[in-house]
């Protein structure tokens, strides 16, 4: 049996956002718009990057905003607690 937790953030500035997970999620709630590495992300779109079972990711995702509104960017992430 795999155990999971699900994880939400919510991010305002721009930063580097880790995954360590198996299905993350970003989804766009500000009035700003937001980037995901080079991913543009309008208000109310979202992005989702998911696995199989078991797998797993590290990546660090460079996330900025162009600041012309309110910045609010949830990232929704799948993560493994135990593997059994």
């Amino acid at each position: 049996m795999i155990n999971y937790t699900t994880e939400f953030i919510t991010y305002d500035a721009p930063q580097m956002v880790p995954s360590n997970c198996n299905d993350i999620t970003f989804i766009n709630y500000g009035s700003s718009v937001c980037f995901i590495e080079n991913i543009v992300l309008q208000q109310n779109q979202s992005f989702s990057i998911s696995g199989n079972e078991c797998e797993f990711t590290s990546q660090n995702f460079n996330v900025r905003f162009d600041n012309s509104g309110s910045n609010n960017l949830v990232v929704a992430k799948k993560v493994y607690t135990n593997v059994n």
